[in-house]
């Protein structure tokens, strides 16, 4: 049996504090833009160092392969996540896309090259995106993650329906891609949607 790459839910930490993991993204092809003002090196605190880099292709991931070669479509970064704990340096790799909702930018991510070696456990693990807001400067770029707790509120009280499951974690979002996005042209304004963003300067 081959190694699997995965996504733990957990590991969208590394993106925020908190977040709305989703099966399918929040793109399709014929949405993504870009805006390369985006490219470079960006300083966040506790959210460590971003490094961003345009592709002029999506490599072939299979999901999560590491292989960054193959030519699918245009319109695709790549964000290397660098954060210090104690003295070790972690690093992890997403591919991430770029879109318009509502006049709105958006940005989709998944991760690449995280590998579980035991088979068997990595059977057990949930592959997902996860998206944001961004505003983009010349020298800072803010992001706005979808709230969860709010999200788990409005379905408590019947005021959003949208295809989810609930796990011991949170919600996971199980709706497709023109679901998600009507979810997102509805709700994406509503103040308490979004968590305070992320700003992130230029290094």
């Amino acid at each position: 049996m081959q190694t699997r790459t995965v996504i733990l839910i957990s590991i969208l930490a590394l993106l925020a504090g908190s977040c709305i993991p989703s099966l399918f993204p929040l793109y399709t092809d014929e949405d993504l833009v870009s805006d390369d003002r985006i490219v470079g090196t960006w300083g966040a605190g506790e959210m460590g160092t971003w490094v961003i880099e345009r592709l002029d292709y999506t490599p072939n991931t299979d999901f999560f392969s590491s292989d960054w070669s193959e030519t699918e479509k245009k319109n695709t970064y790549k964000l290397v996540v660098i954060e210090i704990d104690g003295g070790d340096t972690l690093e992890s790799a997403f591919v991430m896309h770029m879109l318009v909702l509502g006049g709105q930018h958006y940005l989709n991510y998944y991760p690449v090259d995280y590998e579980l070696e035991h088979d068997f456990l990595a059977w057990h693990m949930v592959e997902a995106n996860n998206f944001s807001k961004v505003w983009i400067t010349e020298d800072s770029i803010s992001l706005g993650f979808f709230d969860p707790a709010y999200l788990e509120e409005m379905i408590d009280e019947n005021r959003i329906k949208i295809s989810h499951i609930r796990h011991d974690n949170g919600i996971l979002l199980t709706a497709r891609t023109r679901e998600l996005q009507k979810f997102i042209l509805k709700y994406g304004e509503e103040e308490d949607a979004i968590l305070e963003p992320d700003v992130f300067k230029r290094i």
